[in-house]
């Protein structure tokens, strides 16, 4: 309060003013004047006159327009001095000079003329009204002025800040929560003046005595000026809230840790650090022994507590939360009659972590562990568990590298050798010569052959064969109906392994290699598709000598040998100079064209066939001589159809685009013929195919034959190959074109697109393979130049 400020105390009892007026001047920098009995006129020209309760009314009559503060001695005069017309009411008590002084200071701060002095007659009221509620609470809460000071506080609040009412009021909240607080506190109550919302402060109180305290206050508008303040103890929330995010960091560096024994170092520090209990203890489960070992814990336990103890299965309480899987909390070990009377420790918790061990978090405090604190640490013992299984998991990945490194280390130049002998290979003699000499050669294999198949025999047959072991197997022929290891991997196209007992009770030529030493048989089949090219029989001079990852190994390689002799047979073709044509006729509904043929009245005819990305054949067929829509049904309706479709039909014929997954047309061409041409009718199919001249088309045609009945031969013919076969120009084009082109043009010259007049249009064609006109015709131009650019470069190219 500025110097020359004059207040008057007025009162009928002599001693009450004097000592009223004594305590003012000691707690106000002011002029204080005393009235006894009646009030003098002229103190009505005093900035605030201070009276007792029973002079209120008498004192508000002499100066009506002056500000009245009432000193009372309890509660019940408060309301009869307020009826009287005090402008504020201050109980007497310890400190209660120092809160009639913030009083006056407030009053006579808000006047000025008359108005002024009703205005803050008015801010006061308002004060007094909140100061009423805030006596009645039992959180702390206070009443703060516009700028950010006390003008009243309850005791609850005294007690949060360690000070008493009297010290706080009139200071500003900076004084108990720092300068960065008061600052937000002054701009919050800016805002509430501005606007009139409330608003909420974060900031600490910082008792005199003890550590600071995280508070929220939440700042409600007064009428006229000022804010009421609650102050809620956001302690709990923020602990919770920095659990949270230790728990955050301690799962990083659980998940982060290379082994259990880093893990559980981890999980004991953890629990110290998170919950300040001192007393943790780890074990992991040593399956070996069936045992919990303790293989960490804190500083606390090492210092003050006695060797832990390995554990059993239900034994002790880590012993049996591991053995039940659920957790465990004792308020007070000394209720167990388990020793722990001899143990600083008084309270535990005890949680499994999953299947690998335990987790003990205890301290030296009885009835420590709240809800916060199970939850907490079973939180961190399931973080643990899933850090020790993602350990594990790691570990045994890292193994399995070891092994197979191990294993690739021995077989590398195995298949370096075996891959050259494939890519260097230009017959399909070569690849079955040189991949046994190359196993034979690499330890622990002591043996290899490799078996053809003959269908019409039925049996493998012995045709290469390489190794160090006396054993011989040029006259073998093995029947693919029997137990051989061959045999059942052929039919299974899976290999077969046969050691041990099996081996030795073995006959044939398996009882000779076990007399030649071999003390493992591993058969692996050559299957590309659907066709098998041979077996693949490697021998080991040890048992167990085909684990898992050297059945990997063998099994890549025998698919490698396979589309090796794929690639040669449907490559012959292409290089030979002399070619077999070779015509024949089915008449077995076992074939697609055959059912086809006999379910309808069409004449059918293949237009081309497409092998696609995932194994399956797209056909392009040509029908006349039935309705489209009945051979489309016929189509549809067919187990070996899995998508077909009416392409475009005119003047009697039918394009059909119809995807099987399984056609004697992929069996020729995986056994190197070309088809020419397939027509059928009336149930009765025509092939046309073409092999390279040395192929054994006996063989191809024995093939077909074995497998359909009514298979007659028709033709046979030997000739010269052109310079440049339309299969060679086809093939060339194929591997230019994406799957979508050649549809396009296919479609496009099949459908009469680039007939004049057009009998199919571009809509009719882009809506077949339901996509939109820009596209399929951008799909047909990029077909159109690829063939005029393979046509024309390839021209010039043999030209020069």
């Amino acid at each position: 309060m500025s110097s020359g400020v004059r207040v008057v105390v007025c009162g009928d009892d002599e001693g009450w003013v004097a000592e009223a007026a004594a305590e003012l001047e000691d707690a106000a920098d002011c002029e204080v004047g005393t009235a006894v009995g009646e009030v003098p006129a002229q103190a009505g020209d005093a900035d605030c006159l201070v009276t007792d309760g029973a002079s209120v009314e008498r004192v508000r009559r002499a100066a009506p327009e002056t500000p009245v503060i009432c000193l009372v001695d309890d509660a019940a005069a408060v309301d009869a001095a307020l009826a009287d017309g005090a402008t504020d009411v201050v109980r007497r008590g310890d400190g209660s000079e120092r809160v009639l002084a913030h009083r006056i200071r407030t009053v006579v701060d808000g006047e000025g003329d008359a108005r002024g002095r009703n205005a803050g007659a008015g801010r006061t009221a308002s004060m007094r009204e909140a100061g009423e509620v805030v006596e009645a609470l039992d959180a702390g809460v206070a009443v703060l002025d516009d700028g950010g000071r006390f003008d009243d506080a309850n005791d609850a609040l005294a007690a949060l800040t360690g000070r008493d009412r009297s010290e706080l009021l009139g200071e500003h909240v900076a004084l108990v929560a720092g300068e960065d607080a008061g600052e937000r506190v002054d701009r919050a109550l800016d805002r509430l003046e501005s606007t009139g919302d409330g608003a909420t402060v974060e900031l600490e109180l910082r008792p005199e005595r003890g550590e600071p305290t995280p508070f929220e206050v939440d700042l409600a508008a007064l009428d006229g000026a000022g804010a009421v303040a609650a102050f809620r103890d956001v302690s709990r929330r923020k602990r919770r809230r920095d659990l949270i995010s230790q728990l955050q960091e301690t799962s990083r560096a659980l998940m982060q840790a290379p082994s259990r024994e880093s893990i559980a170092e981890i999980a004991a520090d953890a629990a110290e650090s998170l919950l300040g209990f001192e007393f943790n203890i780890v074990r992991l489960y040593d399956a070996d022994y069936r045992v919990l070992r303790p293989v960490a814990r804190t500083d606390a336990v090492d210092q003050r507590m006695s060797e832990r103890p390995v554990y059993d299965l239900d034994e002790g309480q880590p012993g049996k939360v591991f053995a039940s899987g659920e957790p465990a909390v004792v308020q007070d070990l000394r209720a167990l009659s388990d020793g722990f009377d001899r143990e600083p420790a008084r309270s535990a918790m005890y949680f499994p972590i999953g299947v690998h061990g335990t987790l003990t978090v205890s301290t030296a405090t009885v009835d420590a562990i709240d809800e916060v604190d199970r939850r907490v640490a079973e939180l961190l013992a399931t973080n643990a568990a899933a850090a020790c299984n993602r350990a594990k998991r790691e570990r045994e990945v890292r193994q399995a590298r070891e092994r197979i490194a191990t294993i690739l280390e021995r077989i590398n130049g195995l298949v370096e050798d075996t891959v050259e002998v494939l890519v260097e290979a230009t017959t399909r003699e070569e690849v079955e010569a040189g991949v046994p000499e190359q196993l034979a050669s690499a330890d622990p294999y002591v043996f290899a052959w490799l078996g053809r198949p003959d269908v019409r025999a039925e049996t493998i047959a012995a045709r290469e064969w390489s190794g160090a072991a006396d054993l011989d197997v040029s006259d073998v022929e093995v029947p693919m109906d029997g137990d051989d290891p061959g045999a059942r991997a052929l039919a299974a196209g899976e290999s077969r392994v046969l050691d041990g007992d099996d081996l030795a009770g073995a006959a044939g030529w398996l009882a000779d290699a076990a007399e030649a030493g071999v003390a493992s048989v591993m058969a692996v089949p050559l299957s590309y598709t659907d066709t098998n090219y041979g077996v693949l029989y490697v021998c080991a001079d040890r048992p167990d000598a085909f684990d898992e990852r050297e059945r990997v190994v063998l099994d890549a390689l025998g698919q490698a040998v396979a589309n090796a002799i794929n690639a040669i047979e449907s490559g012959r073709i292409l290089s030979a100079n002399k070619v077999i044509e070779l015509e024949f006729t089915v008449d077995d509904s076992d074939l697609l064209f055959c059912r086809l043929t006999g379910r309808t009245d069409a004449a059918i005819e293949s237009a081309g066939t497409v092998t696609q990305e995932e194994g399956s054949l797209r056909l392009y067929l040509t029908a006349e001589g039935d309705d489209a829509g009945a051979v489309l049904d016929a189509l549809r309706a067919d187990d070996a159809v899995t998508e077909a479709r009416c392409v475009a039909e005119h003047d009697g014929e039918a394009l059909f685009d119809a995807t099987v997954t399984e056609s004697l047309v992929a069996t020729l061409v995986d056994h190197g013929a070309v088809p020419k041409a397939i027509e059928s009718e009336n149930g009765v199919t025509r092939y046309g195919v073409e092999l390279p001249y040395e192929a054994e088309a006996r063989e191809v045609f024995g093939l077909v034959q074995d497998n359909y009945v009514n298979t007659d031969l028709v033709g046979y013919h030997e000739h010269e190959r052109p310079v440049r076969t339309q299969q060679e120009f086809r093939s060339a084009l194929a591997d230019r074109f994406t799957g979508r082109q050649e549809t396009a043009l296919r479609t496009a010259y099949l459908g009469g697109f680039f007939e004049w007049p057009r009998e199919v249009d571009g809509d009719e064609l882009a809506e077949g393979m339901d996509i939109s006109r820009p596209t399929y015709h951008q799909h047909l131009r990029a077909a159109q130049r690829k063939v005029f650019e393979e046509l024309f470069e390839g021209e010039t190219t043999a030209r020069r």
